[in-house]
């Protein structure tokens, strides 16, 4: 590995986070440090010079710091291949000027949203600042998706995140994240029972194809596409290609975001990267004592190395939720 071959490049630009979420990995919270202005020209030298790149601005909670945002767009623009930009925000803070230079730039923007106000408020809190801003991005026709964090709260009320993106021309989709048992999740915060997650996954989709009879755009679901078009075998994700990276403020270097600060992870710093270890995301995959008798084998995603490593290697939660989605394409498809 090395630095020709990173094609997607996750930049956390802060620690801090006007949130204090109750599963947040990061443990971010008000406290923390913000990356300067030479590490982050610096970290994007880092990236291949000869391929397209997939920038992801996150953090702690980005929008914190607007102008550095504006100024990695404007050092976006100086590479040799154009990077595709992205951000992952709690959209509490975002602005008219922000939806702007996400218009400007063509950012691909990410919205952490758990449900409706009552269910976002109990992992997260300041659901109406949220709200809020989703609507800005709505009234400036900012595309944007959203990522839910799944656990015991939610499971159940997942179809009721797409009936709130219902409401919004400009929403292209959701994505679940199951529950990571790093930082303040290992403190107690439970993930959903594998027969809740396949109920609740099952209800989101059937609530998603009611909804996109009646869309010009219809909602997508990343963990379906992902079913629909994988081939069993490919890599989960760019970390488990050995071709991301993540840069915390400081500098220090990681496989992906979820590992950051995780000794065992470690690649050195911007200044002094190690590229010599193969990462250990390489080599940790999905288990299953039932993977030889599944009907999905030869198309399985598989999941995210990070939380495997962190959740346990035999993971009957994604496979639960696999299965749920493979059942409601089988009920659709019916003549």
């Amino acid at each position: 590995m090395n630095s020709r071959d990173i094609r997607y490049l996750i930049l956390a630009i802060t620690s801090r986070c006007n949130l204090n979420c109750r599963y947040c990995y990061m443990k971010a919270g008000k406290e923390g440090g913000d990356m300067g202005d030479t590490l982050l020209e610096r970290a994007l030298r880092l990236i291949s010079h000869n391929h397209p790149c997939h920038i992801q601005i996150t953090g702690g909670e980005p929008t914190l710091l607007p102008n550095k945002i504006a100024r990695l767009a404007e050092l976006s623009r100086t590479l040799p291949v154009k990077p595709r930009l992205a951000i992952q925000t709690n959209a509490t803070l975002l602005t008219k000027e922000l939806g702007e230079l996400f218009k400007e730039y063509e950012f691909q923007v990410g919205v952490s949203l758990d449900g409706p106000p009552k269910i976002h408020d109990r992992g997260r809190g300041q659901a109406a600042a949220s709200l809020r801003g989703l609507k800005l991005l709505e009234s400036m026709a900012v595309p944007f998706r959203v990522t839910t964090v799944v656990s015991h709260s939610n499971v159940l009320s997942l179809y009721k995140v797409a009936l709130l993106l219902a409401g919004f021309t400009n929403s292209r989709g959701l994505g679940l994240d199951l529950l990571i048992n790093k930082g303040r999740a290992a403190n107690g915060y439970q993930p959903p029972a594998a027969a809740e997650l396949q109920q609740g996954v099952s209800r989101l989709l059937d609530t998603l194809m009611v909804i996109n009879r009646r869309r010009p755009r219809p909602l997508r679901l990343r963990e379906l596409d992902l079913l629909r078009g994988n081939i069993s075998g490919q890599p989960f994700c760019r970390a488990a290609a050995a071709q991301s990276l993540a840069v915390t403020p400081t500098g220090r270097l990681y496989p992906c975001g979820q590992t950051m600060g995780d000794p065992y992870f470690a690649m050195g710093t911007v200044e002094r990267p190690d590229f010599n270890k193969k990462p250990p995301l390489t080599r940790i995959k999905l288990k299953s004592t039932t993977c030889q008798t599944c009907p999905l084998r030869k198309n399985c995603p598989g999941e995210c190395p990070s939380r495997l490593h962190y959740n346990g290697e035999n993971s009957p939660l994604i496979c639960a939720m696999y299965m749920a989605l493979n059942s409601g394409l089988s009920r659709t498809s019916r003549p």
